[in-house]
């Protein structure tokens, strides 16, 4: 059944809207007639005569010169308009049920044009996926999906296309896209009040749980603009769990059930599915799927694309993507509940990108950092080994970075450490240079992590192999710091480790 979702009909911040209109006037009075004359032929028409000259642009002229924002398009900005066409203002027009421009106000046509217009020169291929950094002129956000690419295939808040881009002129840039774009009115927490008659029990969740609040503001303590995604039941999602009231949960549980609804950031639907390509050699499959953490400590949101149910293997979406002055709302179809059976993805670690500390190591203090160099003891170096690999074991690299130990006494150590370990067992694999290495014991704070290794697969010369460490689980989630402990000289080459699952 069609869910009933009602929004506030144009909540608009006027009083934000004129103090921009004035600096960007002021910027008009100061600007000097025929100075880009030292600027690029191609960039010395500024934003409004260009956009004149489009004759598929006409519409978002009038409605600009409606809003009395026509003339702050040739002062010097710099300014990117995210510009509508003319079949973009049609289609707008049916969807809110009106004509024309003409039964628009000046206000209404000024927020919705804001909204369209951010105080920078965003290129392209400066888009970034989710929300961009540079917020408009009402301090609101638009929201990219770049994942089939960003020259003319992005997709602007989920419903435009951004099929014309990079337009340059001397104040900025434009690109044209085939929807108008909805200006957020409500946050999270007000979208919900004002639809209680489908969000009350959850709401009641909430409130309990001190999250509203969180939800419904703007700023933090700190004055930092919240940026929320919360994963939506309706009170027909709980009702056909069973669940009328959340009255009557111990309030710690209700904490850890609430917090698991939120994550932090406004993430699109189509940011949790990303490629990841397969490295067969370290166990690295290819995949679809992608981990993101909750509010509530040590447990996550996992999804899968190639899986029947996007969500922790048993929830979809109902309607995803809902924009707010904070956030976003994703309605989900079923009870969104953390376990242990919840999936995790393997945990890719780069050592040259990673912090990793030596202790023991000739010539340098406990404790130091790698760092780039060459014919030292303890460095981040340059590798283009190129000798054909010897066994099926064996893996040919070129052009790589890899971390050195010299270690010179058994007990000499290296720590690197791990990011974004969730709870639970992996197995280690680690991608080593051979050639007269030595051996070593991979531990835990002081639990070891399988047996000593030799970091040289016998009859493959200096070449890349991988050598599977050992298992090992953890009790939290965190970043963590994971020993190498030499147990015979000489030392080590890393390039890369795979934390895989294991269930």
């Amino acid at each position: 059944m069609k869910e009933n979702i009602k929004f506030n009909k144009l909540t608009f911040g006027i009083s934000k809207l004129i103090i921009v209109a004035a600096v960007l006037l002021f910027a008009n009075g100061c600007r000097k007639e025929n100075t880009l004359s030292f600027q690029e032929p191609k960039r010395q028409t500024l934003m409004l005569d260009v956009l004149k000259q489009d004759t598929s642009l006409t519409m978002a002229i009038a409605a600009l010169e409606k809003a009395k924002m026509a003339p702050t398009l040739n002062t010097y900005g710099p300014f990117t308009f995210f510009v509508p066409d003319n079949n973009a203002f049609k289609k707008y027009f049916k969807n809110v049920g009106k004509t024309g421009l003409d039964e628009f106000t000046e206000a209404e046509l000024k927020t919705i044009m804001t909204y369209h217009i951010l105080p920078t020169r965003l290129k392209s291929a400066s888009f970034l996926q989710g929300p961009q950094t540079v917020t408009t002129g009402n301090k609101d956000y638009i929201t990219l999906d770049i994942s089939k690419g960003f020259k003319t295939t992005a997709v602007a808040n989920g419903k435009a296309t951004v099929y014309s881009t990079d337009m340059e002129v001397s104040n900025g840039l434009i690109h044209k896209m085939d929807a108008v774009l909805d200006p957020p009115t409500l946050t999270i927490g007000q979208f919900l009040t004002l639809n209680a008659d489908q969000y009350s029990i959850m709401i009641g969740g909430l409130k309990r749980a001190g999250l509203m609040d969180t939800l419904t503001n703007l700023e933090n303590d700190r004055k930092e603009r919240i940026r929320l995604t919360l994963f939506a039941e309706t009170n027909a999602v709980l009702e056909k769990a069973g669940i009328t009231s959340f009255d009557n949960v111990p309030i710690e549980e209700l904490i850890k059930q609430m917090r698991y609804h939120i994550i932090t950031g406004s993430n699109f639907s189509s940011s949790y599915t990303p490629l990841t390509t397969s490295i067969p050699h370290l166990g690295w499959p290819e995949r679809y799927s992608s981990v993101y953490n909750t509010l509530s400590f040590n447990e996550w949101i996992y999804f899968d694309l190639a899986a029947k149910n996007l969500i922790n293997g048993s929830v979809n979406f109902l309607a995803s993507d809902i924009i707010m002055k904070n956030g976003i709302i994703h309605n989900v179809d079923n009870r969104l509940v953390f376990s242990d059976a919840v999936h995790r993805i393997p945990i890719f670690h780069l050592f040259k990108d990673a912090a990793n500390y030596g202790y023991g190591i000739p010539n340098y203090v406990d404790g130091s950092l790698a760092v780039v160099a060459s014919g030292t003891n303890w460095r981040i170096t340059a590798d283009s080994d190129d000798t054909p690999a010897a066994t099926p074991s064996s893996i040919k690299r070129t052009g790589i970075l890899i971390i050195y130990a010299a270690f010179d006494n058994a007990g000499d150590s290296i720590i690197s450490v791990v990011k974004g370990i969730r709870k639970g067992k992996y197995n280690f694999r680690v991608a080593v240079k051979n050639g007269g290495r030595g051996t070593v014991q991979m531990m835990y704070q002081n639990d070891l992590i399988g047996t000593p290794k030799v970091m040289n697969v016998p009859g493959t010369g200096t070449v890349y192999s991988s050598v599977i460490m050992g298992s090992y689980e953890f009790k939290t989630s965190g970043d963590k710091r994971i020993k190498f402990v030499c147990t015979a000289t000489p030392g080590v080459a890393f390039e890369t480790m795979v934390l895989t699952p294991e269930y």
